[in-house]
């Protein structure tokens, strides 16, 4: 008897813990549209992009000087595998594809360079500019999340399904802009 009645106290205390514990409260967060929205973040972006801008037009500068000597060294080249040119004519075209060919090479490094200098100028702004108004939006998501009381917010797009009732982008949205 005295084991039934410790059998029947120990389940009565294991679902009593069990009934105690808190359903977690849970929210979806559109991270896209959160940081879209987020006119400092905007801001942001539109800096690091006219950081980067200069180089990139630069960039499109080499590139069509590029096109220009492979144009060129076609052309160059067309001549003297022509039957027709004299052997002079055809010395003459193989030495411009030989200069045209170092001058391609040489542009091509010079290219890399700026595409390398390009990208060390977005990571530069990613990190200075766009980092800490991501760890802001963060804590924005854990305030709005206190405020209502959630205990877990997911993003939006990682989620197969979710009630509309369960989004809080508007009030991430909202505490984000009202700081500025």
């Amino acid at each position: 008897m005295k084991k039934i009645t410790t059998v029947i106290l120990a389940s009565l205390f294991v679902a009593t813990g069990l009934f105690a514990q808190k359903t977690p409260v849970v929210a979806t967060v559109d991270v896209q549209r959160v940081l879209n929205d987020y006119t400092a973040f905007q801001a942001a972006v539109e800096k690091v992009k006219g950081s980067v801008a200069p180089v990139e037009e630069e960039m499109k500068k080499m590139q069509e000087g590029l096109q220009a000597i492979i144009t060129e060294g076609q052309a160059a080249e067309a001549m003297a595998k022509n039957p027709a040119a004299s052997a002079e004519a055809k010395a003459e075209a193989e030495a411009k594809v030989a200069e045209l060919q170092g001058k391609l090479q040489a542009e091509q490094a010079k290219l890399q360079q700026f595409r390398q200098q390009a990208q060390q100028l977005a990571q530069q702004g990613q990190q200075t500019e766009l980092a800490p108004l991501q760890e802001k939006a963060l804590a924005a998501v854990k305030t709005v999340a206190a405020d209502k009381g959630i205990d877990l917010v997911v993003p939006k797009n990682t989620v197969i399904f979710a009630d509309d009732s369960l989004e809080i982008s508007d009030a991430v949205i909202a505490v984000l802009n009202a700081g500025e």
